[in-house]
C-alpha cells in the first residue's frame, strides 16, 4: 500500500484508494461525500493520552496494547490514513445528528491488517473531545458521557472474543455513539431515531414524531425493574433537550421475541423487561443473535449447526431454553417493540 509520492495522502482520491484497499463500494461511496470537505485535520492522541482513555473507555489492557501497537502513521500507511482522515471528518459532520440511513461501518479488508481492524479505534478516539461537549449541551453527566463512550471498550472485548482476533469488526452502534446520537443512562442504553417521515410504514409513530431506540449491553448488573425504571426515567428527562419530538420508546431485539414466556417464568427479568412494551412489530429470523449476545458463538450457513448446539453450556434456564428451542426445530426471532412516553415512567 505506498502512497503517491507528490502529494503523499492528501493526494490521494476515493476510487483510489477503494481500488487499492479493495473497499466495498458502500465504503468509498461514504467517504467520497466528505473527503473533499475542509475542516480540522485528525490528530491522534499520544500512546499516554490513550493509556489514561482506555481507562475511561473500560478498553481492557490486552485491547490497549493491541490498539497501541496498531497506531496509524501518514507516511507508512498513506491510504488508510486517508480512510481515517475521512472517517474523523465524517464524525463531526454528523455530530449531534441522527440521519436516516444504516449507520453501520463496515470492517476493513483483511489486507488491511491489523491497523486496518484498529483503524476506527483511532477515529473514535480523536473525537472524544468533541462529543464530550456535545454531551455537556444535551445535558449528560460527566459519569454519562464516559460510560456512553464506554460501549467501544465493551464492543472491542466482544469483537475479540466473537472472532479471536484484535480490532473491531462491523461497527454498527458505535458511529451513533461517537457522535452524540447514542447513550447510555444507567442500565439500559439509547439511541436516537430519524422523524417519522410522511408516508412510512411505522404504525406507532405519527408523522414528525420520533423515538428512542431502547438497548441491553451486556453488564454483570441485572437486569432489574427498579434499574429499568431509573434509565427510563432519566431518558425522558433529557428528551427535551434532543431535536427530535419523541413520544416514545423502541426496542429491536430477540429480547422482544415473546417466545421467551413459554420457557422463562414470568418473573424472570427478561419477561418483565418484554412486557413492559406494548406493541410489537417487525419480526424477522434471527438464531444468530441469541448465541451471539449469549455464547458469544457464531456460525457459518443459514441453519445452526447441531455440533454447535452440542457444545453449548446449559447452566441457566435462559441458555437451556435457547438450545431447547432450537433443538425442536424452531426459531428465534428479532422483534420491535414499543410503548408510549407516558407509559414508560
Amino acid at each position: 500500500m505506498g502512497g503517491d509520492a507528490a502529494g503523499g495522502w492528501r493526494g490521494l482520491g476515493a476510487v483510489e484508494v477503494g481500488r487499492r484497499l479493495g473497499l466495498a463500494g458502500g465504503v468509498v461511496e461514504r467517504l467520497a461525500a466528505v473527503s473533499g470537505m475542509g475542516g480540522p485535520d485528525v490528530v491522534l492522541p499520544t500512546d499516554e493520552a490513550v493509556g489514561r482513555l482506555c481507562v475511561k473507555l473500560a478498553i481492557e489492557r490486552v485491547d490497549r496494547e493491541s490498539l497501541l501497537a496498531a497506531r496509524p502513521d501518514a507516511e507508512l500507511h498513506p491510504e488508510l490514513w486517508w480512510v481515517l482522515s475521512c472517517s474523523y471528518r465524517l464524525l463531526l459532520a454528523q455530530m449531534g445528528q441522527r440521519r436516516f440511513g444504516d449507520p453501520a461501518w463496515q470492517p476493513l479488508p483483511d489486507g488491511t491488517g491489523t491497523v486496518g481492524r484498529h483503524l476506527f479505534v483511532w477515529a473514535f478516539l480523536a473525537v472524544v473531545p468533541h462529543v464530550r461537549d456535545y454531551h455537556a449541551t444535551i445535558g449528560l453527566t460527566d459519569d454519562e458521557s464516559w460510560e456512553s463512550l464506554g460501549a467501544l471498550g465493551d464492543e472491542l472485548a466482544s469483537s475479540r472474543r466473537l472472532t479471536g482476533r484484535a480490532g473491531l469488526d462491523a461497527s454498527w452502534g458505535l458511529p451513533l455513539v461517537f457522535t452524540g446520537a447514542g447513550f447510555r443512562l444507567g442500565r439500559l442504553a439509547f439511541e436516537r431515531q430519524p422523524r417519522q417521515v410522511d408516508g412510512a410504514t411505522n404504525d406507532f409513530l405519527g408523522t414528525g414524531e420520533s423515538a428512542l431506540n431502547t438497548h441491553v449491553p451486556g453488564s454483570r448488573e441485572p437486569l432489574s425493574e427498579a434499574a429499568c425504571d431509573t434509565s427510563f426515567a432519566r431518558a425522558v428527562e433529557l428528551m427535551d433537550q434532543l431535536p427530535e419530538y419523541v413520544v416514545g420508546f423502541a426496542c429491536h431485539s430477540w429480547l422482544m421475541d415473546t417466545q421467551l414466556t413459554q420457557y422463562l417464568p414470568a418473573s424472570s427479568n427478561i419477561v418483565r423487561f418484554q412486557r413492559r412494551f406494548t406493541q410489537f412489530t417487525d419480526q424477522v429470523e434471527a438464531d444468530w443473535a441469541p448465541l451471539e449476545h449469549v455464547f458469544h458463538r457464531r456460525y457459518d450457513g443459514p441453519a445452526v449447526p447441531k455440533s454447535l448446539l452440542d457444545d453449548l453450556p446449559q447452566r441457566t434456564t435462559l441458555e437451556r431454553a435457547i438450545v431447547t428451542h432450537l433443538r425442536r426445530g424452531g426459531h428465534w426471532y428479532n422483534q420491535t417493540g414499543w410503548i408510549r412516553t407516558s407509559e414508560a415512567r
